[in-house]
């Protein structure tokens, strides 16, 4: 009984450790001390017809009634562990936009978007 215990934990750890991870996260920007969440997004795609290849396009204006200065964006997904994503090269400090396509044929298409900054009202 004894050995039983840790062969368990370690049985445990190897399947937590083994398990995939599906991924594909990515930040614009520099993250700022004493920055805070201006915005969280969450924004879901469903395929029609079985797996394929999805894309979404997010896109955030800051507030001019708060004169909100954007300084990091961050975009997580856990559908799929391949993805790609582009930007223009216009987005700043007031404006940020990016598409987003998984690589890999899949179902459910599901990004959380973190925008940070300040308010300077």
């Amino acid at each position: 009984m004894k050995l039983l215990t840790p062969l368990l934990a370690s049985t445990a750890i190897l399947l937590i450790g083994l398990t995939p991870v599906l991924t594909c996260n990515f930040g614009l920007g520099n993250r700022v001390r004493d920055e805070y969440v201006l915005q969280t997004i969450r924004v879901t795609k469903r395929a029609t017809d079985g797996p394929e290849n999805l894309q979404l396009h997010l896109d955030y204006k800051a507030s001019p009634l708060l004169n909100q200065q954007i300084t990091f964006v961050e975009v997580q997904t856990s559908s799929t562990s391949s993805c790609s994503f582009t930007y223009p090269a216009d987005n700043n400090s007031k404006h940020v936009q990016t598409t987003v396509t998984s690589s890999t044929p899949i179902e459910e298409f599901v990004i959380t978007m973190t925008v940070y900054g300040f308010n300077w009202v």
